[in-house]
């Protein structure tokens, strides 16, 4: 009889072991979970800074929201076209950023959507942002293109 309690505490203590062990597996995936959530969640607010509230890309999105961005990119004056062309590309490589965040799975496409959406659909839709992102191979910037 001391033999059967001997292995029923063992029997308890290997499931009480195991138990405590997929408990903290538990634990761990949800707080890796969190963790993820919570950088994703910066990442976000870092690009909304970046984007909406310096002034770096505004004078971009005013082209893009009134239909100017041909006319700038095709400015007479050979110094304005550069430096506008130079604009241009910082704006594109900040979305091609954003696309190599969403390819590497730091952001999901709905958290992206969320945040971007109009210039997304803007730049997806402009004949000159297509021309320039198959011409400078900003390929992160169309794959991200591609789901929106």
């Amino acid at each position: 009889m001391g033999t059967s309690a001997t292995i029923w505490v063992e029997w308890a203590a290997r499931l009480v072991t195991g138990l405590g062990a997929l408990a903290a597996v538990i634990f761990a995936v949800a707080n890796y979970r969190t963790q993820t959530r919570l950088k994703q969640a910066e990442w976000l607010k870092s690009l909304f800074e970046k984007f909406f509230e310096n002034s770096t890309y505004k004078e971009v999105r005013v082209w893009l929201d009134y239909d100017l961005l041909h006319a700038r990119l095709g400015a007479e004056d050979a110094v304005q076209r550069q430096l506008n062309e130079e604009k241009f590309t910082d704006f594109l490589n900040f979305f091609e950023f954003i696309g190599v965040l969403y390819s590497h799975r730091h952001l999901t496409l709905g958290q992206v959507y969320d945040v971007f959406d109009y210039y997304l659909l803007k730049i997806k839709t402009d004949t000159d942002c297509q021309e320039w992102i198959s011409q400078y191979s900003f390929e992160r910037l169309k794959a991200l293109l591609d789901h929106v």
